[in-house]
């Protein structure tokens, strides 16, 4: 069954949780400040944003 998921900060633990999720055919949210990080997950996420999760006022 597909899922939607947000996975919030993409170092080793959620970068490698992103791309299982994925591959295992969910839609998968990847959300960190880093951008370099951003753009290592952009073939390996649905969605893949630059944001900081800290800050109340994300959309």
């Amino acid at each position: 069954m597909k899922k939607q998921v947000c996975v919030i900060g993409l170092g080793r633990f959620g970068a490698t949780l992103s791309q299982e999720l994925f591959q295992s055919g969910h839609d998968v949210l990847a959300i960190d400040v880093d951008e370099a990080k951003i753009q290592d997950q952009v073939d390996r996420a649905t969605y893949a944003v630059r944001a900081d999760a800290t800050n109340e006022s994300f959309p």
